[in-house]
C-alpha cells in the first residue's frame, strides 16, 4: 500500500512572497491604464523616460572596450583591479584593496548584513526611509530597528545621536546612515557624523554609509563621510546608477575604511562571499574606469538638471501654500499635508486626477506626507495634486 506523501510546512518567506498581493494604489494605477486613461507618475518614473540618459555613444564605446578587456576570463572576487583603482581614486581612499565591486547597493547591504550579524541580530536604520531594509535584513536573517529623524525648522530632517543611542539594544550590530537621505534629501553634517561615530565606537558598531545620491546636491556644498569624522569602521556604498543615470548597468562598489585589523577581516570575509557568487558582469567591471573618466561631464549635467527640477517642484508646491522645503540633495521631495488618511488621499488622487504620488506612511513618516520625485517635474500634475490635498499648517 502506497504511503501518503509527507506534507512539509511552507517556509515563511515562500508563504508570504509566493502570492502576488499588489497594493490598492498599484491596482488603481493598473485599472486606470487598462481603461485607456493616463497616469502622470510623480514618484516612480524612470529617469530614461524623462531625458536623464547617459550618452549612448560613450556607453557603447566603454562597454565594447570592456568586453575586449574581459577576455580571457580571469575573475577577481573583489572585482577587476583597474576598476577598483579607478573607484579608489574617485573616492579618495588610500588603496584599491579597500574597494569591493558589487552589482548595486542592494547586494552590498545584504552581504554586509549577512557577514556582520548573527541570526536574530539587528541593524539600526533611519526612519523615515526608503522601504528596502526590512526585506534585505530578513533575507540576511536579521531584523531592522529604527532611529527616528527629526524635522527641524526649515524642513531639514536631522540625526540625533542621543536618539540613535537610545534605540540600541544588545543585539544591534550595524548602524545605517543614508546621505543624501532617501526620501528626505538631508545630507548628514560633520557634527552629526562625528557624534554618530562616537556612538558606534562605544558600542562596537559598523557604520554602513549609503551615498548613492552624492553627486545630486541642491542646498549642500559637500557630503562628508564617517571615515572623515572618526568612525572606527565604516563601509561606503555608491555606484553608477544614480550618478550616471545607469540603473540597468548594475555597477556599484563598497569602500571599507577604518581600523586596519577590522578592515582586513571584513574585506577578507567579503572576498570569500563574493567568490561564491562572482556577482558583477566582467565586461561591465572592465568598463568602470572609462565610465568614471568620461562620466564627469554627464554627472554634473544630471546634477544641474535635477537641481533645477527640484527648485521648480518646491516652488510649485509652495505657491499653493504647502510647506515644501528645498532638500540638501537627492531626487525625492516629501510634502507635509493635512489629511487624516494619506494612503486614501493618494488613492483618490490616482482615481480622480490620474496623478501618482506615494503616501508618507510607505516610508515611515511620523506625520501625514506625500512623497514625489523630481525625475518627472510635471508642474501641471503638481497643481492638480495640490488642488485635492490640504496643506499642513506651518
Amino acid at each position: 500500500m502506497e504511503q501518503p506523501s509527507r506534507q512539509l510546512p511552507v517556509p515563511r518567506l515562500l508563504r508570504e512572497w509566493g502570492e502576488a498581493c499588489p497594493s490598492e494604489l498599484t491596482e488603481a494605477v493598473r485599472a486606470r491604464r487598462a481603461a485607456g486613461l493616463s497616469v502622470v507618475d510623480l514618484v516612480t518614473a524612470s529617469p530614461h523616460e524623462h531625458g536623464y540618459e547617459f550618452p549612448h555613444a560613450v556607453l557603447e564605446h566603454a562597454l565594447l572596450a570592456g568586453l575586449s578587456a574581459s577576455h580571457p576570463y580571469r575573475p577577481d572576487a573583489r572585482g577587476n583591479a583597474r576598476a577598483r583603482e579607478a573607484v579608489a581614486a574617485w573616492h579618495g581612499t588610500r588603496s584599491a584593496d579597500d574597494v569591493v565591486l558589487t552589482p548595486g547597493s542592494s547586494f552590498a547591504y545584504w552581504a554586509l548584513f549577512r557577514l556582520l550579524c548573527e541570526p536574530g541580530d539587528e541593524v539600526l536604520c533611519p526612519a523615515p526611509t526608503y522601504p528596502l531594509f526590512d526585506d534585505l535584513a530578513r533575507l540576511a536573517g536579521t531584523s531592522v530597528r529604527s532611529y527616528h529623524l527629526r524635522r527641524e525648522a526649515g524642513g531639514r530632517w536631522g540625526i540625533d545621536a542621543e536618539e540613535v543611542a537610545f534605540q540600541l539594544t544588545p543585539r544591534t550590530r550595524v548602524l545605517v546612515v543614508v546621505s543624501p537621505h532617501n526620501p528626505t534629501g538631508t545630507v548628514a553634517t560633520e557634527e552629526e557624523l562625528t557624534a554618530l561615530a562616537a556612538v558606534a565606537r562605544r558600542h562596537g558598531l559598523v557604520i554602513v554609509f549609503d551615498e548613492v545620491f552624492r553627486e545630486i546636491r541642491h542646498a549642500a556644498a559637500r557630503v562628508p563621510r564617517p571615515a572623515e569624522c572618526g568612525a572606527a569602521l565604516s563601509v561606503t556604498l555608491n555606484g553608477l546608477s544614480k550618478m550616471l543615470s545607469l540603473p540597468g548597468l548594475k555597477a556599484g562598489w563598497m569602500v571599507v575604511e577604518g581600523d586596519a585589523e577590522k578592515r582586513r577581516r571584513l574585506l577578507s570575509a567579503m572576498e570569500y562571499l563574493c567568490d561564491t557568487f562572482l556577482p558583477v558582469n566582467e565586461a561591465v567591471q572592465a568598463a568602470v574606469p572609462e565610465l568614471l573618466r568620461a562620466g564627469a561631464g554627464p554627472a554634473a549635467e544630471f546634477a544641474a538638471r535635477y537641481r533645477g527640477a527640484m527648485e521648480r517642484c518646491v516652488a510649485a508646491w509652495r505657491a499653493r501654500g504647502f510647506d515644501a522645503a528645498m532638500p540638501d540633495g537627492g531626487v525625492y521631495l516629501p510634502v507635509p499635508v493635512a489629511v487624516e488618511d494619506a494612503p486614501a488621499a493618494a488613492l483618490d488622487l490616482v482615481r480622480a486626477e490620474g496623478v501618482l504620488v506615494h503616501p508618507g506612511e510607505l516610508y515611515g513618516f511620523p506625520t501625514p506626507h506625500v512623497v514625489t520625485t523630481v525625475v518627472n517635474a510635471d508642474e501641471e500634475a503638481i497643481a492638480r495634486a495640490a488642488a485635492r490635498l490640504r496643506r499642513a499648517p506651518s
